[in-house]
């Protein structure tokens, strides 16, 4: 008799064993979110810093110049640089330039605000310049002013600029040599 018993017992043994293997499921969620800013597209690219508007170029020329003008060489070719922001409120400006202090000796005639190209090699050395948004160079550019508009096609806002320096060299004392400076231009939306 015990000896069965012993089987029934482990017998039950078994059977309560194989009733708790249920399978357990549990489940949740999960979050997923996305928030979107205003952007724009600078020279179709959505790069928001150190980007490149494009080039101010004078050219070469004798150092006994007397007035020299030049327009905006844009980035991606062309006069301009382009925007397309999500957004119709967004201002251009430009909001200063590296050398806006007189260097010790300046030629050309210093606008408002101060512009100065500055000589590489010799920075004691400058020539002043002023920047406009129309090719007659009847408006001048202020820091941190908003840039009109010079047209718009397709949703896209292209922008000029024109430089003009006067009452240059006209002389024999002006220092040959390279003058750069460098503009800053932000896009604010």
């Amino acid at each position: 008799m015990n000896k069965k018993l012993l089987m029934l017992f482990s017998g039950g043994v078994l059977a309560m064993a194989a009733g708790n293997s249920q399978a357990v499921t549990s489940s949740g969620t999960i979050g997923a979110t996305l928030t979107l800013t205003n952007g724009c597209l600078i020279n179709g690219s959505p790069t928001q810093d150190g980007i490149n508007f494009g080039t101010l170029d004078f050219g070469t020329h004798p150092a006994t110049f007397s007035t020299l003008t030049t327009q905006l060489t844009g980035a991606s070719g062309g006069n301009t640089f382009t925007i397309q922001c999500t957004t119709a409120s967004y201002t251009v400006a430009i909001t200063g330039n590296t050398n806006s202090t007189a260097p010790g000796t300046v030629v050309g005639t210093p606008g408002t605000p101060a512009r100065y190209l500055v000589n590489t090699s010799n920075t004691s050395q400058g020539v002043a310049y002023s920047l406009f948004s129309d090719g007659g160079f009847n408006n001048i550019i202020a820091n941190n002013a908003p840039l009109p508009v010079t047209s718009t096609a397709g949703g896209v806002d292209s922008y000029t600029l024109y430089g003009r320096i006067t009452g240059g060299g006209n002389s024999v004392t002006v220092v040959p040599g390279t003058y750069t400076d460098t503009i800053n231009v932000s896009v604010t939306y």
